[in-house]
């Protein structure tokens, strides 16, 4: 297959490229630190919890067990990893097409015998590949880092999350490679691209989230008293505090990074409408199965995966007709 041997050129200049090798660098050191913050996390957890076995809560209810899952909360939440992570696609990606216009490569590239469907087939393959094994580095390091800090033994069922969660966070870096060549194949020149794509990057992962925050603080009033309640019989979040995570859910999914957090947050065995929130209690709800979490998730995994089909349709459609 044509489409492979152009693949195979890809992931050698990509691997020997020192900007791909400087912000690979950059996103180990990164889940590094934020996997050492999230083991400290649950091992002060796990204290609070030991503790609360050998003496009576000052809340009234003891805290819950930890779970290693925890400690991968800080790794995949927040904007760190969605950044970085999507600056390295972009990387791999802004010169997909202009690039070979820069250097006057790409009418040679033509003339081989290559049609353009496999050329711009065989780039986006090597930018998976490597996306992938970029991915699988990364949770490799935050794993042992985790484990090697906290001794905590990781079950068959944490395991399949943390797999789960690696396939969401490549189809997410997918994305933003798709992102990556479509601008490049729009634009003629590289830099043009790049800049395009740093910027969608930075509004879907800083701008939006704060707008869907505004927006639903405008369009639903706050109730009366505390939007968050414990104790036996309460409800936990108000009517009005769930339709405000309903509107900041329903905003910040339509950008890649925002279908990225809920689809991790579900793997996490979280709610993404009550991320962070604690109600209290022993009587809390027990944690959700896999296929529970996966089921949930669909939703924000289907439309990320539908956005880097499109990304890629529409790379794929421009390229083949455009003229060079």
């Amino acid at each position: 297959m044509k489409a492979l041997t152009v693949a195979r050129k890809e992931i050698a200049d990509q691997m020997n490229s020192n900007k791909f090798l400087i912000v690979f660098g950059l996103l180990l050191l990164l889940t590094a630190a934020t996997a050492f913050q999230g083991a400290q996390s649950y091992q002060d957890s796990m204290d609070r919890f030991q503790e609360s076995q050998n003496s009576d809560s000052q809340y009234g209810f003891a805290p819950e067990k930890p779970s290693v899952l925890d400690a991968f909360t800080t790794l995949t939440q927040g904007v760190n990893f969605p950044l970085i992570g999507g600056l390295l696609a972009l990387l791999l990606s802004f010169n997909t097409v202009s690039g070979e216009r820069d250097k006057n490569t790409l009418k040679l590239l033509t003339s081989y015998p290559l049609h353009r469907d496999s050329i711009i087939t065989g780039k986006f393959m090597a930018g998976i590949f490597t996306l992938t094994i970029a991915s699988a580095a990364s949770f490799m390091v935050a794993s042992a880092v985790i484990i090697g800090m906290t001794g905590a033994a990781v079950t068959g069922v944490a395991a399949s999350r943390i797999l789960l969660m690696l396939g969401g966070t490549v189809i997410y870096m997918s994305c933003i490679f798709g992102l990556g060549a479509l601008l490049s194949t729009v634009f003629n020149d590289s830099s043009t691209a790049l800049t395009g794509g740093i910027l969608v990057l930075v509004l879907s992962t800083l701008v939006v989230p704060q707008m869907a925050f505004m927006l639903s603080d405008v369009l639903v009033e706050e109730s009366e008293g505390n939007d968050i309640t414990v104790g036996e019989g309460s409800t936990g979040l108000s009517e009005s505090y769930k339709e405000r995570m309903q509107i900041r859910n329903t905003i910040t999914k339509l950008a890649p990074s925002g279908s990225y957090g809920n689809f991790m947050s579900y793997m996490l065995g979280q709610d993404p409408s009550s991320v962070g929130i604690s109600t209290g209690g022993s009587e809390a709800e027990n944690e959700p199965s896999v296929m529970e979490s996966l089921n949930s998730s669909l939703g924000n995994l289907g439309l990320l995966a539908g956005q880097t089909v499109l990304f890629f349709g529409a790379s794929f459609v421009l390229f083949t007709r455009q003229e060079i």
